[in-house]
């Protein structure tokens, strides 16, 4: 009866601690990069029906993070948008001039920690429904240790929400499949047209639910029946997502042609010049023009890989960022877990047994291809990748079926990555695993919003005041406020005190990459929440200054 009670209330248990970590690890951070910007977008949307600024995200997670903010009374910016590039600007008013930097932050990252807890609750259900009580734990304390998400839970980004959304439209889509309902494919249409309102890689979803539908009809022994309710399901699903998303944005400029703007990237200009640039899109024009916007924004983009800088990045740059930012527990249990597929089709009475294990096969090969063939998109975070998790989590699940007389194996690994993530705590960002030496060496691996996201800004300020620093250097890769984490920066390095964030240490962005080349081989001072190095150094001979920090902002 103990054990019994013990095991019902082991669930709830992990989903409170999952909201302590994210609350924690992220609230003593600073602002990352997008943070404001998607923040004031969240509080236009609400307050303005404005989905023009920063319309290269969808909505949904911004308005959501902005909601409590907009109850909470927070007071509108003084400054304008005149132009695109403004937004910068008058989002860093809106977060630290017009309101208190803190109380912003840590109000709109909460919606985004409840619906991490949302989607930990979702996998423990799947996991538990479909392959056991004992897996359903396994999968949502992996979940609650994963540091990366963990990491993204606790920041106001579109990413997490893509996640979410992500897996609930999956798994709702396997319910439907399973019931033949209308409602259930009705339920799995609002989750795809949300999540397409979360993150435009959500697109991704259409290919995925194609190919799980396929392979559950194949296992269901297919035939003209089941293909035609597919293809009805399929339309549902599509039908209904294509409406939420339409709703999301107030039917804005529905059915406009690829015409009536001028597209960006080069993709879009080609199909605008075409046959397609004339048709009626059933979209919201904003929708179209964000997309455009992104896919323009990934022609050409800096990345920094093992030391190496590209301006076109690398094929297997996801495939790298995966294998080294995750922990080694949830790698080896998934990569068992998708091997257990045999085990469930010979042993499984019912087809759609096997389609459970097999199931994360299809998000993550279809994920990892996407990322991995396409030309055309940043190498700049894991997150882009970031719905993989959850399946990498559920296949892990499924490896406690061939063993399911040997727990103690399964939950020594979850402890093992309990520990890693304690470990770094809360500095989730910068977790790497062993195979390249643990989070101390991440700087020589990976960088941008990786590692260094421009979120230990209030660490460096306490840092500066704690040690009775009076005169610094820093330059810092973020747009957090100087002047409201108590950080004053000398115009220029005349030696002595020197704060260089991570990713402009390798010299990632910079057109002189090696820069900071005199401070690599020196042992900094400190090293603040893993991303900004701080250095006592002399200046070295042909120093070129460069433009003075905006710490008056």
């Amino acid at each position: 009866m103990i054990r019994r009670d013990a095991a019902r209330l082991a669930a709830p248990a992990l989903l409170i601690l999952l909201l302590l970590l994210i609350v924690t690890g992220s609230w003593d951070k600073s602002a990352t990069f997008d943070e404001a910007v998607h923040i004031h977008s969240g509080w236009r949307i609400l307050t303005a029906g404005d989905f023009a600024t920063n319309h290269e995200h969808p909505p949904l997670m911004k308005a959501l993070a902005a909601l409590p903010l907009v109850l909470g009374g927070a007071r509108p910016p003084a400054s304008e948008m005149k132009r695109e590039i403004d937004q910068w600007t008058v989002a860093h008013d809106f977060v630290y001039h017009a309101n208190d930097g803190d109380w912003i932050l840590r109000t709109a990252r909460l919606p985004i920690a409840l619906v991490a807890v949302a989607l930990a609750w979702a996998l423990h259900w799947h996991a538990a429904s479909t392959l056991g009580a004992p897996a359903g734990l396994v999968a949502l304390a992996l979940l609650v240790f994963e540091p990366n998400v963990l990491a993204h839970a606790g920041l106001v980004t579109t990413d997490l929400g893509n996640t979410a959304l992500t897996f609930l439209t999956f798994v709702s889509f396997l319910a439907a499949l399973k019931s033949g309902t209308r409602r259930a494919m009705l339920l799995c249409g609002v989750s795809f047209g949300l999540a397409l309102l979360a993150k435009f890689t959500a697109v991704l979803l259409a290919p995925i639910l194609v190919l799980t539908g396929a392979a559950v009809t194949a296992l269901e022994g297919g035939g003209r029946d089941r293909l035609r309710r597919l293809g009805a399901a399929l339309a549902v699903v599509l039908g209904c997502g294509l409406l939420v998303l339409n709703i999301g944005y107030g039917f804005g400029g529905t059915f406009s042609t690829l015409r009536s703007f001028t597209p960006e990237s080069e993709a879009f200009r080609r199909h605008a010049a075409g046959a397609l640039g004339a048709l009626p899109l059933p979209l919201p024009v904003e929708y179209v023009r964000g997309f455009d916007h992104a896919e323009a924004g990934g022609q050409s983009w800096w990345a920094y890989l093992f030391g190496r800088h590209s301006r076109s990045g690398w094929p297997h740059y996801y495939l790298a960022a995966l294998a080294v930012k995750t922990p080694l527990p949830l790698l080896l249990m998934a990569g068992a877990g998708l091997l257990a597929w045999p085990w469930a089709r010979g042993r499984g009475k019912d087809a759609l047994r096997a389609v459970h294990v097999l199931a994360p096969a299809v998000p993550l090969a279809v994920y990892l291809a996407a990322f991995t063939l396409s030309s055309n998109l940043k190498n700049i975070g894991l997150r882009y990748i970031l719905p993989v998790y959850p399946f990498l989590c559920l296949a892990a699940a499924a490896a406690t079926r061939l063993r399911p007389g040997r727990p103690w194996l399964a939950w020594g690994l979850v402890a093992w990555q309990a520990a890693a993530v304690l470990w770094v705590h809360p500095d989730l960002l910068t977790f790497f695993n062993l195979t390249v030496g643990g989070p101390s060496r991440g700087r020589e691996v990976l960088l941008d919003s990786n590692l260094d996201w421009g979120q230990d800004l209030k660490g460096l300020g306490r840092f500066i005041r704690d040690n009775r620093i009076d005169s610094i250097y820093v330059d810092y890769f973020g747009r957090a406020c100087f002047r409201h984490e108590k950080v004053r920066s000398t115009p220029d390095f005349q030696g002595g005190w020197i704060a260089v964030s991570a990713t402009h240490l390798k010299g990632v962005y910079a057109e002189d990459k090696d820069r900071y080349r005199f401070l690599w081989d020196q042992t900094p001072r400190a090293v603040i929440g893993g991303s900004i190095f701080v250095y006592e150094a002399a200046r070295p001979p042909g120093w070129v200054p460069k433009a003075a920090p905006l710490e008056s902002r």
